[in-house]
């Protein structure tokens, strides 16, 4: 049986039997955090210090946004999985295919858990000048308990929930290989390759929207930043290409084939002695060439491809545009 996570389980559990929505469950869950949060900020003085301009506003909503995140990632995890399940359920019906297996490792996960949680700290918290300082519990200022606890936690999803990305693209990229006909004219046959392309990315771009505020706070460190935002952008455009190439290669190749075939027809009725058979067959010839011709390649058109890339430039943009305001204002005044 495939593994399934507590999280998961329990979004289930309130879909099920609470009539709540996991999308619901989720955001609510994120804003509960940060509201939790931002009251022991404001208990810890944080508050008073960055309303007295001692510190950037940054640094207060850096650590909201980190336990938003543990509300979001959990839920983006349960849509995943139920997206995936669903498109390989539709492709092996359409196709009549043996559906690969799609159970996630139970052991992978864990590593990728803790390879997440152990590089967060690495990334953002670990203090070269004293690196027994995480051992020292009784020096922690909540300034570094409050993201430090967080981040375990979100280093733990966030590595899981990338790793899941791609087992699922995978996952379905492996069907194609088993697709013994396939229709160019039949775009509704290849169409869950591409909502898997889609949703998968634009669930990782309200990750990286989301969590774009935690890695632009100038206290972060930079190589940790750069990581997480090249991670998440390279991670949103590669699911959507994974699911798609394959059957992309395929539709490419079929379209060959079916061209110079009725190309090759179309040659052969082509001469003037015809018989009135050959004569309609022709026409019918023809107009078959131009649907072919017309028919596109890849399971969604550019267009698609083109929003995705949209939703990831707005996602980084609303929020290094909020940081470069932000800073002039500060030299500004």
């Amino acid at each position: 049986m495939s593994y399934v996570p507590l999280t998961h389980r329990f979004l289930v559990w309130l879909k099920t039997t609470k009539s709540i929505p996991p999308v619901l469950a989720g955001f609510a869950i994120g804003i509960t955090f940060a509201l939790l949060v931002f009251g022991l900020q404001w208990y810890s003085g944080v508050l008073d210090r960055v309303l007295a301009g001692e510190e950037s506003t940054l640094t207060l909503r850096a650590t909201i946004t980190l336990y938003v995140l543990l509300g979001y990632v959990p839920m983006a995890q349960y849509y995943l999985r139920t997206w995936s399940a669903e498109h390989i359920a539709t492709i092996g019906e359409h196709f009549d295919l043996t559906a690969p297996s799609d159970e996630l490792p139970r052991f992978l996960l864990k590593i990728f858990g803790i390879c997440g949680s152990v590089s967060f700290y690495f990334l953002f918290f670990h203090d070269f000048n004293d690196p027994l300082f995480v051992l020292k519990p009784s020096n922690w200022s909540s300034d570094f308990a409050l993201p430090l606890v967080g981040g375990f936690f979100l280093g733990w999803f966030n590595l899981r929930f990338l790793f899941e990305l791609w087992w699922h693209a995978v996952t379905i990229s492996r069907t194609v290989p088993q697709i013994e006909r396939l229709d160019l004219l039949n775009a509704a046959a290849v169409k869950p390759f591409a909502q898997q392309g889609v949703r998968s990315s634009l669930l990782a771009v309200g990750l990286l929207s989301i969590s774009a505020n935690l890695w632009l706070d100038p206290g972060s460190p930079v190589i940790g930043s750069m990581a997480m935002l090249v991670t998440y952008t390279v991670g949103a455009i590669l699911v959507v290409v994974l699911p798609t190439w394959k059957i992309h290669l395929r539709m490419r190749d079929v379209k060959h084939t079916q061209l110079a075939e009725i190309r090759a027809a179309i040659r052969r009725r082509s001469n003037p002695d015809r018989s009135v058979a050959d004569a309609q067959q022709l026409r019918a010839d023809l107009a078959l060439e131009r649907r072919v011709m017309d028919a596109g390649v890849w399971p969604m058109d550019a267009g698609s491809y083109g929003r995705v890339v949209l939703y990831i430039m707005l996602g980084l943009g609303s929020w290094i545009g909020a940081a470069l305001v932000e800073r002039l204002l500060a030299q500004t005044f």
